[in-house]
């Protein structure tokens, strides 16, 4: 392997969950009435904290209000996809791999913390990972870099040492620009939506080329 980190994202990538995250938000659009579809949320809404999304929203919103709407919004996803959810084709066994040969593991996603620990813990996932970066960690979203320089500093590595797995064009923008290498993951995107964006796109992680990064 020619990196010594491996960084992912959680939604779209350690599940593939964008589905579930859509009917909620679209819940939550009707109930607030602001214009919301899927056009609007896969190329607004992916990649974002839930602060950057409820400013864009609501306005200058306190805190407390956005982890109000948060809470709420939230608990809708977690309710639709807590009987569905299962780790995304192959990573398991991926991550055991990387486990077995000694490489450093990260997360690094713009999800709250509750939804972190409702993925991880649900599906047992959290042993695998040396380092948690998650959305209430950082000051500025992606695609800003600061998640995954982050997850870099945490793992003790240089960005370049890395690779991240990204399913948003704004989070591959997010792991480009702090320096490190980029995977495509084509769940919340098609092929030919990511292939201006990275050059490396894989569907899961049963491909064999990710056993030589």
């Amino acid at each position: 392997m020619k990196h010594k980190g491996f960084i992912f994202d959680m939604d779209g990538v350690v599940v593939d969950n964008h589905s579930f995250h859509f009917k909620a938000w679209m819940e939550f659009a009707k109930k607030y009435n602001f214009p919301l579809n899927s056009e609007i949320y896969r190329d607004t809404f992916n990649g974002k904290t839930n602060a950057d999304l409820f400013r864009m929203i609501f306005g200058n919103i306190s805190n407390k209000e956005i982890k109000d709407y948060g809470d709420e919004k939230e608990s809708w996803y977690q309710e639709l996809y807590k009987k569905e959810m299962k780790p995304h084709t192959g990573l398991v066994k991926y991550l055991q791999f990387l486990k077995e040969n000694h490489l450093k593991i990260a997360l690094g996603t713009s999800a709250p913390t509750m939804n972190v620990n409702f993925t991880l813990d649900t599906l047992s996932l959290r042993h695998f990972f040396d380092v948690i970066v998650d959305g209430t960690m950082v000051s500025q979203g992606k695609p800003n870099p600061q998640v995954y320089e982050l997850c870099a500093k945490e793992l003790g590595l240089n960005p370049k040492e890395c690779v991240v797995f990204e399913d948003s064009l704004a989070g591959l923008q997010s792991g480009k620009s702090a320096g490190c290498s980029i995977i495509g993951v084509a769940t919340s995107h098609t092929e030919f939506e990511l292939k201006n964006h990275v050059n490396h796109i894989i569907q899961n992680f049963t491909e064999p080329s990710i056993y030589n990064l």
